[in-house]
């Protein structure tokens, strides 16, 4: 149900922000869905409903509104360097007229990084994105309003989704809150170019929680 109501509300938001914004023909709207139940890292665990969320979203927007350009990475395609590639080509092939829509639904870790399919224990630093780098995407886009959905916890309380066995930052704070000082809220923060929702973890996962 949680699932469902999160689903509606985002593609209201998307048609919302296109009604006053003036959609015209020249707008586009560029998404990418990112889900990850499973990893090749044996001691990562794996999740229940990461996969599942991001293709039910993709599906929505694709019967919803035909024109978006829509990417979909699941388990194994959603490498570090596929994500990675999948950004860049998402945040930077924006125009000024153009909405983006991000959504990722997997681990994060208690130091604000977001973990791959192959993400390995043994290199988490060159395994995992930071979030540095997508604050980084988000100043540099041209964008005119960004969408992004982040289905993941960085707190390191069970049953969230946070890799336990990652370090611990001093700072608990999220470096896209930079965008905007106002957005103090660990559940919903509106920015200035875009809107961040960090949902509970469902009772079917076993912990999205490195």
């Amino acid at each position: 149900m949680q699932s469902q109501l999160l689903r509606r509300f985002l593609l209201h938001t998307v048609r919302r922000r296109l009604i006053v914004g003036g959609h015209h023909k020249d707008m586009a709207i560029i998404a990418t869905f990112i889900g990850i139940d499973k990893h090749a890292d044996f001691r990562i665990r794996d999740l229940m409903g990461a996969r599942r969320d991001a293709v039910a979203l993709w599906a929505l927007f694709c019967d919803t509104l035909p024109d978006v350009q829509a990417r979909k990475l699941i388990d194994a395609e959603a490498t570090v360097a596929e994500i990675q590639q999948a950004l860049d080509e998402t945040f930077y092939a924006a125009g000024p007229d153009d909405t983006i829509i991000l959504s990722f639904s997997g681990h994060g870790t208690r130091d604000h990084r977001l973990v791959a399919h192959d993400t390995t224990l043994d290199n988490l630093a060159a395994t995992t994105i930071p979030m540095s780098d997508l604050a980084n995407r988000f100043k540099r886009s041209q964008a005119k309003a960004v969408l992004c959905i982040l289905d993941c916890c960085f707190s390191g309380g069970a049953p969230a989704r946070v890799l336990e066995d990652s370090p611990m930052v001093r700072d608990p704070g999220s470096p896209l809150q930079e965008l905007d000082p106002h957005a103090a809220s660990p559940h919903t923060a509106v920015m200035k170019k875009c809107a961040i929702l960090h949902p509970n973890a469902r009772a079917g996962d076993q912990g999205r929680c490195f």
